[in-house]
């Protein structure tokens, strides 16, 4: 993994796979495998959100990696590599068996850590008058 992006921290990124994670089971919710197919909007909403997943996961820092050794950081950036870079043979199989029993294993293991996130400072609601 890599510390990449500007002005991104590790908290962040596992921030935006946690949003990301629950827009995918969003989508995934009343979806069978058989409904799936190349073209469909949710799927390529699904594949879409997975190769943000995993853009985020391959960002993260080789120190967070090396603290979560149980988080499979570089097998999400690994997926999102496939479906970035092999688009015209994406297995649907594999984003399914990813969607169905990888990402609650993720889900459960990334909750609990952003969960023990110091919450950011948030901004008075008249931030405005002082820019």
């Amino acid at each position: 993994m890599r510390s990449g992006g500007a002005n991104y921290r590790d908290e962040d990124r596992l921030v935006h796979m946690m949003r990301t994670i629950e827009r995918i089971k969003s989508k995934k919710e009343g979806l069978e495998r058989s409904m799936m197919c190349e073209g469909d909007d949710c799927t390529e909403l699904i594949i879409y959100n997975l190769q943000v997943l995993g853009e985020a996961a391959n960002n993260i820092s080789e120190a967070f990696c090396a603290e979560h050794p149980e988080i499979d950081f570089a097998g999400w950036a690994g997926l999102r590599h496939r479906l970035v870079h092999d688009y015209a043979n994406i297995d649907l199989d594999i984003v399914w068996n990813a969607i169905c029993y990888d990402l609650p294993i993720l889900d459960e293991l990334l909750k609990p850590i952003v969960e023990s996130l110091p919450e950011e400072p948030k901004l008075p609601d008249n931030m405005d008058e002082f820019v």
